[in-house]
């Protein structure tokens, strides 16, 4: 005797976080949350939806899952107090359904937020602009580069102005500022660099 059953399609996730300092280690009470744009009536919604999230546990394992049907984009947000926001898009038509699950690695990453403040008032370039830049150090064994939301390209500060700057930084890196003088016959730089502790607030006045 033949029956018909309807085919599954469910799209399961199965989401493993890791720490970025150690791709080895399991990344514990992260939020990850399934989200997902749908037709409805026709209708594309523009926004990304909620439809599953869990939180990491001792293993950085969850398991999430949704409904294919009418699914245009699927992402995945992976978020921890302290730490870098993570968007991983899929396209659904890329993703297996029903009881095979589809596999995903995440790795965690710890920021710290620097408040920079640069001054440029040697009295010998009163006249004449400053140039810096900062220069984030990778660190080795980790899972990805050093994350740095200011840009590394050389900013001038004109003579007697200051610079202000809030940027954030993978956490428990060194942080490298390179400031750099030509004028009324001075040739001056300046190299140094700061330790940036996960979760901390550095502030530097230079």
């Amino acid at each position: 005797m033949w029956s018909c059953r309807p085919e599954d399609s469910t799209i399961r996730f199965r989401v493993a976080c890791v720490e970025w300092a150690d791709p080895n280690a399991p990344a514990t009470q992260v939020q990850v949350t399934l989200e997902e744009q749908r037709l409805e009536n026709g209708v594309l919604n523009g926004f990304y939806t909620e439809v599953d999230q869990a939180v990491t546990g001792a293993d950085g394992v969850v398991e999430l899952e949704t409904v294919r049907s009418n699914v245009l984009s699927i992402r995945l947000r992976v978020d921890r107090e302290g730490c870098f926001e993570e968007l991983v898009p899929f396209n659904p038509e890329d993703l297996s359904s029903g009881e095979t699950l589809n596999h995903q690695e995440v790795v965690v990453m710890t920021q710290t937020r620097v408040d920079a403040s640069l001054s440029n008032t040697l009295p010998e370039c009163a006249n004449s602009d400053m140039i810096y830049r900062w220069i984030p150090r990778d660190v080795e064994g980790a899972a990805s580069e050093v994350r740095w939301s200011c840009g590394t390209d050389w900013v001038a500060v004109e003579g007697g102005g200051t610079e202000q700057s809030t940027c954030f930084i993978t956490g428990d890196t060194w942080l490298l500022h390179h400031r750099y003088w030509a004028c009324a016959g001075l040739d001056s730089t300046a190299i140094d660099s700061v330790w940036c502790p996960a979760g901390e607030v550095v502030s530097l006045d230079l």
